[in-house]
């Protein structure tokens, strides 16, 4: 027997509660560690981030996080004051800035982030190898999207719109 539109909607609703009860656990997580090193996850994502891929500009940093330009003025300038990065000229493009990371900012990320590891792989650890595998893939398919299948699913009547 196939599956009601109300069926797929409900199951979905239940889904997203479940990712983002999940999800939120993690981030309480995060957020309390680096609270504890005077952070908020927002500053340790762009630290992170610099660490992992090097200068960058604000614009792409905010892009890759998912960070809207506010958001990423205010952080990189929290970070700035704190003498964890420091924000230069691009060499190009005088309307850019780029973002470096100082000695201290380095360090810092340095001495977190095996912490933060530590507390993922035990929050993690109720899932098996091929669970977190299939997770991860689950999850990148999901941010990634099917933009044909959004379309069709979001220009579909559903019954309960018919009666409306």
């Amino acid at each position: 027997m196939s599956e009601s539109q109300q069926e797929k909607k409900e199951r979905a609703v239940a889904t997203y509660w479940s990712l983002m009860r999940a999800v939120h656990e993690l981030e309480y997580l995060m957020y309390r560690q680096c609270g504890n090193f005077g952070l908020t996850t927002s500053q340790y994502m762009v630290l992170e981030h610099v660490l992992e891929f090097g200068p960058m500009p604000t614009g792409e940093i905010a892009e890759k996080l998912t960070f809207g330009d506010s958001t990423i003025s205010v952080v990189v300038k929290h970070l700035g004051h704190a003498g964890l990065l420091v924000r230069r000229p691009h060499a190009t493009d005088k309307r850019k800035v780029v973002v470096h990371l100082t000695a201290k900012g380095e360090a810092l990320v340095r001495m977190i982030r095996p912490k933060r590891a530590k507390v993922l792989r035990a929050k993690m650890c109720v899932l098996g190898k091929r669970e977190q595998e299939n997770m991860e893939r689950i999850c990148e398919k999901l941010a990634k999207g099917d933009p044909v299948k959004f379309v069709l699913e979001m220009t579909r009547v559903d019954e309960d719109e018919e009666r409306d």
